[in-house]
């Protein structure tokens, strides 16, 4: 598999009994997976058989972030009683959002940019402003912000202030903050 603005985190067993030691993480994005049993395992139609767990890096499809092939590994699949190959598909679930999260900028702490992320339950307007310690405004955004993932990127010279920061994120009833430090 290929990973393209994502970044691997995990794997989830479903029917099939499987473990981070059935992946191996190459440098680029690629992943490879094997699995195998002495045994036959029966599913049904639907079943999922494992998740992929991946962290997004930037706001995109996770269709688009997970491409399957064989590159390293061959995409089949065997039937047990013949060694018959079949097909392996992939099938992308995007566990719903049910409500408004204001995640930590990264990097953080940070010299030259930093970017702040959140996730949105429905397309809605918000409001992301920036303060120092005494509480001063120091950068305020109006977003249309999309349902799903959402960033911003802050540089220290849009910032102009060195040290201790704090970021809230406003939308509708959501109101949330975090800290985040610029370094000289």
């Amino acid at each position: 598999m290929n990973l393209d603005g994502a970044s691997f985190v995990g794997i989830n067993s479903g029917a099939l009994e499987v473990t981070a030691s059935n992946v191996g993480v190459l440098e680029n994005g690629v992943l490879t997976m094997s699995y195998a049993s002495n045994e036959a395992v029966n599913v049904t139609e639907g079943e999922v058989l494992f998740t992929l767990v991946v962290k997004a890096n930037k706001a995109m499809n996770v269709s688009e972030m997970i491409t399957m092939n064989s590159d390293v590994t061959r995409a089949e699949s065997y039937n047990n009683s013949d060694l018959k190959v079949g097909n392996v598909s992939l099938s992308v679930r995007t566990a719903p959002i049910a409500s408004i999260e204001l995640f930590q900028n990264e990097p953080n702490p940070f010299k030259g940019q930093t970017t702040v992320s959140f996730n949105m339950s429905e397309a809605a307007t918000a409001t992301l402003s920036v303060y120092d310690v005494t509480g001063k405004v120091v950068s305020v955004r109006n977003i249309d912000a999309a349902k799903g993932l959402n960033s911003e990127v802050f540089t220290k010279e849009q910032l102009g202030v060195s040290g201790v920061l704090y970021y809230t994120l406003v939308s509708g009833d959501f109101t949330a903050t975090k800290k985040m430090i610029i370094v000289e």
